[in-house]
């Protein structure tokens, strides 16, 4: 029974280089993995952030020319139809604008001319701005 046994031991033997392949392609994955994985997740996650403080609005005022002449700021009544020097709205526009620099606020004026108004009256709305000192003036399209 020893013969036997001692056989069997000889005959035992185990291939090594199949074993070392295997534990080097394993060291090679487990090493590339985590900048694989690092690479995967290369973007933030949303975070939580705080308000925006109070954001200054400017202030817009809108002036309407009518077919006539008249002039509305704010859907207020200024000057009478047909007046070439608009005192009224230029002062008003002054006082609206002091008032909006004391707070810190800029003073857009927008003029919404009607398609049948002559260009004088646009011309004179212009010319209050300018003495208001609104540097900021647009117009738009009446609806």
């Amino acid at each position: 029974m020893k013969k036997g046994n001692i056989l069997a031991e000889a005959n035992d033997s185990f291939e090594l280089t199949s074993m070392i392949d295997v534990v080097f392609l394993l060291l090679i994955y487990f090493m590339y993995l985590p900048i694989q994985q690092e690479a995967d997740l290369m973007f933030t996650l949303p975070v939580v952030t705080p308000p925006a403080g109070n954001v200054k609005l400017p202030n817009e005022l809108t002036v309407e020319i009518m077919p006539d002449g008249s002039v509305f700021l704010n859907g207020t009544p200024m000057d009478p139809p047909g007046t070439v020097v608009m005192m009224e709205l230029a002062s008003t526009l002054k006082r609206l604008k002091d008032s909006s620099d004391r707070n810190g606020i800029s003073t857009i004026v927008s003029i919404y001319p009607d398609a049948d108004s002559a260009h004088q009256f646009s011309m004179s709305v212009l010319d209050a701005c300018a003495l208001a000192g609104i540097k900021q003036v647009s117009f738009a399209e009446a609806d």
